[in-house]
């Protein structure tokens, strides 16, 4: 998983957009720097992906 920090230089503002793939980052990346220029800075990350939680629902029982 790819994270993309988008931090707008004039407020100080921080954006974070998650990504499966690099190359949707990328196309993130390249597509912010096009529009805003010196702005804002733009860096990709690799984020490791959070562990599944399983999820234990109740089972029903067959009374006898």
């Amino acid at each position: 998983m790819f994270e993309v920090v988008i931090c707008t230089v004039s407020t100080g503002r921080v954006r974070r957009k998650f990504f499966k793939s690099w190359d949707a980052a990328r196309e993130c990346v390249d597509s912010v720097t096009e529009k805003k220029g010196a702005s804002v800075r733009v860096w990709l990350e690799r984020v490791e992906t959070p562990a599944q939680t399983l999820i234990l629902r109740p089972v029903r029982t067959i009374a006898a």
